[in-house]
């Protein structure tokens, strides 16, 4: 079960600026330890340099490439005016696969080339996360209610961020069905559960697929999403930093955080985020329990919106992993409310 956390914005509004989670002392743990023992995590409310001047870290985390699909169908008069009707009944969403965590020394790959199928209305690809390698792409669009694709995967993971386009809704359920080329085990995802949180599927032998969703809002709105890595330097125990995008999957800026269990027994996370040119945009303050996490999005002025997501635990920089989402309180309506006890 989750707890309740209480940050203390007296304390986190009065910090010095020039407060942050060191690094330096050669005692990562300890370092770690002590931070999630503070009401802000050893984080502050400043601006900070460009992916927090640590662009090696972020090198070494080797985070997904991500980049715009090249969609034939984006552009059709037709999917225009599907995805002007779908502004307040469609969604956004992250669907994500491969090794969870990642497993550098994997010697079989998995070849997950198929479709994706919605059950009614259809489906614009925005950007491809990985698809790094010429056998991984986009296959021609046929249908609009299926995105076809060849993706391979062995140490690390491919995704897709796609517009759900659904502008009669009903009662029926929405559903996307993935089905492999190869025969092999078809997903179908009830995307009601996304307005619960991530949805994840064992596909066996360290393979998962993850999805995580926005529903579309007419009204403007800040909110988006969070993938990166979550290196647990020892169980339950550990940092976490990654890539910051807008609700199209385009990358907005970078998070750092920590995770850990408390003195008093609470599993606690605590991060910071900014923007590409390093502006603060805000702290998280949260829990994690059972590879799912919930945290506030808190800024300058006190609350200001939610952060949830699913996370799996890398023994090494590089192979933990997170994927979640972020919103303003005004659009967070599909989003659980802060953990509480």
């Amino acid at each position: 079960m989750y707890r309740n956390l209480s940050l203390s914005f007296a304390l986190l509004l009065t910090i010095p600026t020039a407060a942050c989670l060191d690094k330096g002392s050669g005692n990562d743990s300890q370092d770690v330890s002590s931070a999630i023992e503070k009401p802000n995590g050893g984080f502050d409310t400043a601006d900070e340099a460009p992916a927090f001047a640590d662009e090696a870290e972020f090198d070494a985390a080797a985070i997904e490439a991500d980049a715009t699909a090249t969609d034939t169908l984006a552009s059709d008069p037709a999917t225009i005016a599907m995805d002007r009707a779908s502004a307040a009944s469609g969604l956004k969403v992250v669907v994500m696969w491969g090794k969870m965590p990642a497993d550098r020394a994997a010697q079989d790959a998995r070849d997950w080339s198929g479709s994706f199928k919605i059950s009614r209305g259809g489906l614009v690809a925005r950007r491809t996360i990985a698809f790094e390698d010429a056998r991984d792409h986009l296959l021609p669009r046929t249908a609009l209610d299926t995105v076809s694709f060849q993706s391979v995967t062995k140490p690390y993971v491919d995704g897709l961020v796609l517009s759900v386009l659904d502008p009669t809704p009903s009662t029926a359920a929405l559903t996307l069905t993935y089905t492999p080329t190869n025969g092999t085990t078809s997903y179908t995802l009830d995307l009601a559960q996304l307005a619960d949180g991530p949805i994840v599927v064992d596909a066996g032998d360290g393979f998962k697929m993850v999805a995580i969703g926005h529903r579309r809002q007419a009204a403007a709105c800040d909110r988006g999403f969070m993938r990166g890595r979550w290196h647990a330097l020892s169980p339950h125990l550990g940092r976490f930093l990654g890539v910051v995008a807008n609700e199209d999957g385009e990358r907005l800026g970078h998070v750092r955080g920590v995770f850990g269990q408390r003195r008093n027994g609470d599993s606690v996370l605590f991060g910071k985020f900014i923007d590409r040119e390093g502006h603060f945009r805000g702290l998280l303050a949260g829990t994690f329990e059972n590879g799912e996490y919930r945290a506030r999005w808190v800024d300058r002025q006190g609350d200001h919106g939610v952060a949830h997501g699913a996370y799996f635990e890398g023994q090494a920089a590089a192979s933990g992993g997170f994927l979640g989402r972020w919103a303003e309180a005004s659009c967070a309506a599909d989003q659980a409310p802060t953990p509480t006890r």
